[in-house]
């Protein structure tokens, strides 16, 4: 894909940050990563996505976490959404069994942007 996300739906760009996500798969801690991700409607991010540099194109997944943030504004407003006004905190990050994982706070692992899109797989 070229990097232009602006035809497609919030789900379909889940969808293809889970791809780019996958299991996040890592061989040292310090290449786990979080990025902020949506936008709750009492502001700040839902949570924080956990990522894998050594598995994820990272300027992609940047692009495609920027336009599912600005989709996310946009359901909220359609749908009249609200939210608690907590601060999402950004998780603690360890290695299980070869994978980033996030502790804590406000962490989205792998899958959970799925979950959270309500996306059955």
């Amino acid at each position: 894909m070229d990097g232009n996300f602006s035809e497609l739906t919030i789900n379909e760009v889940a969808e293809l940050i889970d791809m780019n996500v996958g299991d996040a798969e890592a061989e040292t801690l310090s290449s786990c990563k979080t990025i902020a991700i949506g936008t709750k409607p009492c502001g700040g991010p839902w949570g924080y996505l956990v990522y894998s540099e050594e598995q994820s194109d990272t300027q992609n997944l940047e692009r495609l976490v920027k336009r599912y943030t600005e989709l996310d504004s946009i359901r909220n407003v359609e749908e009249g959404r609200g939210s608690t006004c907590d601060m999402a905190r950004e998780p603690k990050i360890e290695l299980r069994e070869g994978s980033c994982y996030g502790t804590e706070g406000h962490a989205w692992n792998p899958g959970d942007i799925l979950e959270f899109n309500k996306i059955n797989k």
